[in-house]
């Protein structure tokens, strides 16, 4: 089973306490290098432990490389957060299949760490971050078309050749849209869904958000967990009478 990444922004059951004695040393070790860099403000050397892309929450763009990690680095660790890691203790590891996250103390799964010690999540988000968030959904929101310009929160925004679709949470639930070819969100969408579902599946990462219309179901599927990368990714389900009729790989965008 391949593990491609694991993203989770916190795990209930494990906010007050956390299990460190089967976790390897090497895995302390990592932490204690990072909370190090952190502290001497050497994004450089912090730069080289990350398993890009390093995913942002939307609509801010994922870290791609080193160098846009290097650029960014001081809006992720604000001081806030400098401080808040000058707190880490062993203690505060815990192990979630194969993924080691700060989880214990103060922390709520501020940064995860995979088998090999790389960093494939930093969740914290910090003051400035927060304010580039609202600033580009702001943007975005001037964009789309005026049916569907509000938003609290984007979920996932997915393209294939032929659609374009966006999962937002809103006043009124959870909304599915799409446009076909040929048509930008500026347009009038072909398709609006309200009172969504969510669910995440299981203990091993990933989401599916579902919607009805009719006869028919349309499930978006984040997987990031399968026996094969070609499982792995974005997908819209559309199923007839619970029958499903077309499975499409979508790429996500922001």
């Amino acid at each position: 089973m391949k593990k491609l990444l694991i993203l989770i922004p916190f795990i209930f059951f494990c906010s007050s306490f956390c299990f460190a004695d089967d976790i390897p040393s090497s895995i302390f070790s990592r932490y204690k290098q990072i909370v190090n860099l952190v502290k001497q403000n050497n994004a450089g050397e912090l730069a080289a432990l990350i398993e890009y892309p390093l995913k942002r929450e939307n609509p801010l763009p994922d870290i791609k490389n080193p160098k846009e990690f290097m650029e960014r680095y001081a809006i992720i660790f604000d001081e806030a957060f400098r401080k808040k890691l000058a707190q880490y203790s062993d203690t505060c590891v815990f192990e979630h299949h194969g993924a080691y996250g700060l989880t214990g103390g103060t922390f709520a799964g501020d940064i995860w760490l995979n088998e090999e010690g790389k960093i494939t999540a930093i969740n914290y988000r910090s003051a400035e971050e927060s304010r580039l968030k609202d600033a580009v959904t702001a943007t975005i929101k001037s964009r789309v078309h005026p049916s569907v310009s509000d938003w609290k929160e984007n979920v996932r925004v997915g393209k294939s050749d032929n659609l374009t679709i966006r999962v937002d949470r809103t006043a009124k639930g959870l909304r599915y849209v799409s446009w076909s070819k040929g048509h930008s969100m500026a347009e009038k969408p072909d398709l609006i869904i309200f009172n969504g579902v969510e669910e995440v599946q299981g203990t091993m990462g990933g989401w599916t958000w579902t919607f009805k219309n009719g006869n028919w179901t349309y499930v978006v599927d984040d997987v990031e967990l399968s026996d094969s990368e070609e499982n792995c990714g974005l997908f819209l389900r559309l199923y007839f009478n619970n029958a499903e009729k077309s499975s499409i790989r979508l790429r996500e965008i922001k």
